[in-house]
């Protein structure tokens, strides 16, 4: 035991020895702070200057909270608490304290309360730099994890005793592991496999041997080509690997392609020769042979000029040849046996790992007599061709003078060949593409499938399809004009019976809901201010029944009675139109508000709840009403439909046969509709999107089964973290009125490229991805550009682009359309029209634009006219698009049936149910993987 020193016993002692402990505590680099019970400063020793910037008596009575961090306020009260109640010490507290000169630093506080002097005592340490460092290191590790997770391949890491130190998710996937719960197994364990590897034996050697080693490896399990990369370090090894699987199918193509090039290099026609730079023979086919009658062997031994007879310009055509310009010859040819024979001799030059060689492509020329003789019977056949050619013939001079004809444009015209041949053709065409010859540069010389109006003698004008081509000499002067055309009158016709379908109910021949929505607006338009239109559903309350009961023919025959009344009562500005099924809309100004609609109402009630005669038997069927008012109810055409959809399920619900004006708690759709525009706005952003995508099939005959895989269509899906998967229907809409659709539009385009750039990577095929575009997205003024710049970033080729615009968007402003649609056709993207028979569906308006594709509309594949056949109104539109320059592809095919008549009818391309329905990547990878092998 250690006495105490007698020096410490006396006064002078005890105060020298205060003294030396006051010293000691302000001498000392650590904090030391003593609080009072209400956590003030009592006493701080002279650290306080250094890591705290302040004098030690400016400290005294501050609270501990006037220099911890607003963010550990409530914590150090916490610990205060801790320190009275339950736990009177505490250790390696860390706290942040704000230095007089506003900087922040870290102490690590050793605190401790005493209940006997009532007092706090602490001692705190700067960790500032500690805490930073161990920061950054934490920084490093999850740099150096991010690192190993970005990279293309996967990695695992294992120590000398075989144990997994560190693994990436490419790796536990790879196997069928979770990564991080590996780390610290046997990889034998997480991997057992790799007993019947070729891989284990490599990574012992590369253990054992401390050497690096890369190979190729077949893995069983997944039945995939993996090249491997083994790295050996200081406690083991480091194993990086990847698929190579395509490559090694791209090599065993590539020697495929090779043997057959050998065998078309020995099947050709024509004689072949390769020849070295000193003019020797080094390699001929089997042609060669027998036309010169030398075998192989023999050849190998022979100059090239050996086999020429009379030729001397060998110097000059080397010359030609090493100036990189291909030679044309006529010449005569020496055979084994001494006989020529003239050739045509096609001679280029080709380096081999830099060794000069000549190709020589020799084609006889012995029967060419018997061609010319050939060719003037075909230019006799030719003429007859012409001459029984149900297409009109014409040729005519530079300054339009009809110079021949043929029967075909006589009966046509009705002029006989004489009369003809004295017109020229202004006389002979109210409008033609080409009727001035003495044109520039800037008009063509050719034109495919123009449309032209020809004067028949007696005055009837005829719509013909030209296709015509101006002859010209050196100088670009016209000599000559031919042309082809026939007759598309009829077409012509049906093209309007078209427009007629495609705005007007097949049934009733009201107007559909395309021409109504028009109308409608025209009339909201034109409403004169302080008046009223109102917008009317009615629904017959019986239609079904009479169905069931008399069958469909009755049914319509009820329907074209119900519009033929409809037609009577109204007035002549007010609208009346069929929307489908048994749907019927009015729309009519109401000058008086809802006492006129009232009026119109009743009356349209009384009017069908009279008898109708159906097979015989008198039926009523009454109808429920909604009504919706403009401008009080909705301010737009689509809300007053909405409106009144609303109020004519009410009124349906209310006991049929009467109507119902729409009231403001008739709102819970539209609030409905509210809250998924709510939902909408951040749904990007929170990554809710994603796209399927719909397959589509070329038709064509070589292919299995008729069809051939094209491309696909991007189809948006919105996964709703409450709703789950909302239909496009519910949320496209909204999109578009809110200006939504544009960020949406863009993630759509970009991912559509990015993915199918990878799967036209992965499965080495060309592929065409069909991207809806909006008309708010067109008429950014900047679309095009976007356009650009997203092929670049995701690396897809332009024509592997297809851009699907509506009819309405076209010509929301036709100017700045046909310009931006323009601009995108210079990119090299494909142009399509979707829905086409939806809305305006003139094939004449649509010329407008750089159009490449009309996506026909399901609807206008299933329409019934008794008058003509739907496959003649379909074959007529094919051909007429054909005529144009433009692609078909029918949608919504779903019968195997429809799919044929499509074929018959030169349908280009079709998608649907019956060939597949919208699928996610991963089954499109799939289906895209099963259609390459299948190649």
């Amino acid at each position: 035991m250690t006495t105490l020193d007698n020096s410490t016993s006396s006064p002078d002692g005890l105060a020298a020895l205060a003294e030396e402990n006051s010293a000691l505590i302000d001498n000392a680099l650590d904090l030391m702070v003593v609080f009072d019970p209400d956590g003030r400063v009592l006493r701080v020793n002279a650290a306080a200057r250094a890591l705290l910037g302040y004098e030690p008596c400016e400290l005294v009575g501050l609270h501990f909270n006037d220099l911890i961090h607003p963010e550990q306020h409530a914590q150090a009260l916490h610990i205060e608490d801790g320190l009275r109640t339950r736990d009177p010490a505490r250790p390696d507290i860390v706290v942040r304290l704000r230095r007089r000169d506003g900087r922040e630093i870290q102490l690590s506080v050793a605190a401790r309360w005493s209940e006997a002097h009532q007092r706090t005592f602490v001692i705190a340490r700067d960790v500032t730099g500690q805490q930073e460092a161990r920061a950054a290191l934490e920084r490093s590790e999850a740099a150096l994890n991010s690192m190993l997770e970005s990279i293309g391949d996967a990695f695992f890491a294992i120590d000398s005793d075989w144990r997994l130190t560190y693994a990436n998710q490419k790796a536990g996937d790879f196997v069928g592991v979770d990564a991080a719960g590996a780390i610290g197994h046997p990889l034998l364990e997480i991997a057992p496999e790799l007993l019947q590897s070729d891989s284990l034996s490599r990574y012992q050697l590369a253990m054992a041997t401390r050497q690096p080693d890369t190979f190729e490896t077949f893995w069983v399990p997944r039945q995939v080509w993996l090249e491997v990369r083994v790295y050996p370090h200081a406690d083991g090894i480091s194993v990086y690997f990847h698929e190579i699987t395509a490559r090694r199918e791209a090599e065993h193509r590539l020697r495929k392609s090779e043997q057959r090039f050998r065998k078309l290099f020995n099947q050709a026609g024509d004689s072949i020769m390769i020849v070295d730079g000193a003019l020797r023979i080094v390699a001929v086919n089997d042609q060669a042979c027998a036309r010169f009658g030398y075998r192989r062997e023999e050849f190998q031994g022979m100059l090239a000029t050996d086999i020429n007879f009379g030729f001397t310009e060998g110097r000059a055509l080397l010359a030609g040849l090493r100036a990189g310009q291909a030679q044309l010859l006529r010449t005569d040819k020496r055979c084994k046996d001494g006989s020529v024979f003239p050739a045509e001799v096609q001679i280029s030059r080709f380096d081999d790992e830099g060794e000069e060689f000549f190709l020589a492509v020799i084609r006889d020329l012995s029967d060419r007599a018997e061609a010319e003789r050939q060719l003037r019977e075909s230019e006799q056949r030719f003429r007859e061709v012409i001459e029984m050619t149900p297409a009109g013939y014409l040729l005519a001079s530079r300054d339009g003078l009809l110079l021949d004809v043929n029967p075909a444009l006589c009966a046509l015209s009705g002029y006989p060949r004489e009369m003809l041949l004295g017109l020229r053709l202004a006389e002979l065409f109210v409008s033609f593409p080409l009727a001035s010859l003495e044109t520039g540069d800037e008009r063509p010389a050719t034109v495919q499938g123009v449309e032209a109006v020809l004067r028949h003698r007696h005055g009837v004008d005829i719509h013909v399809l030209f296709n015509g081509t101006i002859k010209r000499d050196a100088n670009g002067r016209a000599l000559s004009l031919t042309g082809l055309m026939t007759d598309i009158t009829g077409r012509k016709a049906a093209e309007s019976r078209l427009q007629e379908l495609a705005t007007h109910d097949t049934l009733t021949g009201l107007p559909n809901r395309a021409l109504l929505g028009e109308r409608v607006q025209q009339m909201l338009d034109a409403c004169p201010y302080g008046s009223q239109v109102a917008v009317m559903f009615l629904d017959l309350d019986r239609f079904k029944e009479v169905n069931d009961s008399f069958g469909h023919e009755m049914g319509d025959v009820l329907l074209c009675e119900v519009a033929a009344r409809l037609r009577r009562v109204i007035r002549p500005t007010d609208i009346i139109a069929r929307l489908g099924g048994d749907e019927f809309v009015v729309a009519a100004h109401c000058a008086s508000g809802q006492k006129a609609a009232a009026s119109i109402a009743d009356k349209l009630l009384d009017l069908l709840t009279a008898p109708v005669k159906i097979g015989g038997i008198d039926v009523i069927v009454g109808a429920s009403i909604g009504i919706s008012m403009y401008p009080q109810d909705a301010q737009t055409r689509e809300i007053l439909f909405q409106t009144a959809d609303t109020a004519m399920y009410r009124a349906k619900n209310a006991g049929r046969n009467r109507y119902r004006f729409f009231e403001p708690e008739m709102t819970v759709a539209t609030q409905a509709r509210m809250a998924l525009e709510v939902s909408l706005r951040p749904a990007l952003a929170r990554g809710e999107f994603e796209l399927h995508y719909q397959p589509r099939y070329a038709l064509c005959a070589a292919s299995p089964g008729g069809i051939a895989l094209y491309g696909m269509e991007a189809l948006v899906r919105w996964n709703h973290p409450e709703r789950g998967q909302v239909p496009p229907q519910q949320f496209i809409g909204i999109a578009e009125e809110t200006g939504l659709i544009v960020g949406i539009g863009r993630w759509v385009l970009e991912e559509a490229c990015l993915r199918t750039r990878e799967l036209m990577k992965e499965s080495g095929r060309k592929m065409v991805v069909s991207v809806n575009v909006s008309a708010r997205q067109l008429a950014q003024a900047a679309f095009a550009a976007e356009v650009r710049e997203i092929l670049a970033r995701t690396g897809l080729k332009p024509d592997c682009l297809e851009l699907e615009l509506t009819e309405s968007a076209l010509i929301e402003d036709i100017e700045h359309t046909a310009a931006v649609l323009r601009e995108l056709k210079r990119l090299g993207v494909k142009l399509a029209v979707d829905d086409f028979g939806t809305g305006y569906s003139s094939l004449a308006y649509l010329r407008r634009f750089p159009i490449d594709v009309l996506k026909l509309d399901r609807s206008f594949l299933m329409q019934q006219d008794e008058n003509v056949a739907t496959v003649d109104f379909v074959k007529a539109f094919v051909d007429m698009a054909h005529a144009l320059g433009m692609a078909v592809v029918a949608e919504g095919v779903e019968t195997a049936e429809v799919l044929a008549f499509l074929r018959a009818a030169h349908c280009d391309q079709a998608q649907g149910y019956y060939l597949a329905r919208p699928m996610p990547l991963a089954r499109l990878r799939a289906l895209v993987g099963g259609h390459a092998g299948a190649a």
